[in-house]
Formats: structure tokens, sequence, C-alpha cells
């Protein structure tokens, strides 16, 4: 299981509330997706922004639970 699937293991289970994304100013062309493609859309709300000196800038969301909720209703997913 990678780091997708384990963090939408947590999103099935409503255990997530807050992400940390870390964005380093570097192109790598290719990755793993942060979550698996069956939670295409999870509505979250921009908590904080923190910049570093070194050019990293770290975004703090918090997960919208009550339109996630009603969209995997919707969805049946």
């Amino acid at each position: 299981m990678g780091g997708g699937e384990l963090i939408a293991s947590f999103l099935d289970e409503h255990a997530s509330d807050e992400f940390v994304i870390s964005v380093v100013p570097v192109f790598i062309g290719e990755g793993i997706p942060l979550i698996a493609r069956r939670h295409c859309h999870v509505p979250l709300d921009l908590h904080s922004v923190e910049r570093f000196e070194d050019g990293v800038v770290q975004l703090r969301y918090r997960v919208r639970t009550t339109l996630m909720t009603l969209h995997r209703t919707r969805t049946g997913t």
C-alpha cells in the first residue's frame, strides 16, 4: 500500500481532519499521487501558510467534513 492509498484509507474512515503539504521549489517531472483516485474531490479550507528561507512553503489545510460526507453520499464513494 502506497502513501496515496494510505491517505485514502484514512479519508474513507473520516479519520483525517487536516493536511500539511510542503511545497519544495523543484520540478521533478513525475511522482506518486497524494491521494488515491477514488478521492478525486476532497474539499479543503486553507488554514495557514508558512514560508521558509530555503524557499519551501508549508500549507496547512482543514478537511471540510460536512461537504465531503455530502459528496460521498451523492456519488456512492
